[in-house]
């Protein structure tokens, strides 16, 4: 275990603590565009937060990939909705593949948040079937969480080599949220 943790510490001795590498809340509200597009990556499971220091780990990794760019770690208290913004386009079942009416998506979505979207058990009314709001198809991708990671403006998508490698260190599938607002 002892070995472990110095390890983590030499890999952290080599990781930037500029300013600009992550933004804090108040640098990200100084710095309000008209529009931005976030590159927002989550965990597949919802309630999923990684401990503090496997953060650090993944924000250094981040910002070697993205550069200067505002890099936020954001957790809350409670699961959330993590949308795509203007980029949503429709909501597909996983199971069968026919569209969600968006009617019956926002009743589904309004009886999960009045539990603070700790269930998100659907029935779904295209197959009948037993479902979760996460693992539906949104076009394009959204999902829940309550560990967000939010890149400000990036220029690029992030390579599937990073992503695997973001996965490894966090100990979690994630999944790519394009959000534009």
């Amino acid at each position: 275990m002892r070995s472990y943790s110095l390890i983590i510490l030499l890999l952290f001795a080599g990781c930037s603590n500029e300013p600009n590498k992550a933004s804090s809340s108040e640098t990200s509200k100084s710095n309000k565009k008209m529009s931005a597009t976030y590159l927002k990556i989550i965990p597949t499971s919802p309630s999923f937060v990684p401990v503090k220091a496997t953060q650090s780990h993944a924000l250094c990794i981040l910002n070697t990939i993205y550069d200067g760019k505002d890099i936020e770690m954001l957790t809350t208290d409670t699961i959330e909705f993590v949308d795509q913004g203007a980029n949503f386009d429709s909501v597909n079942c996983n199971l069968c593949g026919k569209t969600v009416e968006i009617s019956d998506w926002q009743d589904a979505m309004d009886k999960a948040y009045t539990k603070q979207f700790v269930d998100l058990t659907i029935v779904m009314p295209c197959c009948h079937k037993k479902n979760s709001l996460n693992d539906l198809k949104y076009n394009s991708s959204a999902g829940f969480a309550k560990f967000v990671i939010s890149i400000s403006d990036p220029e690029h998508q992030i390579e599937e080599s990073d992503l695997k490698k973001l996965q490894q260190v966090l100990g979690t599938p994630l999944r790519v949220i394009w959000a534009h607002y």
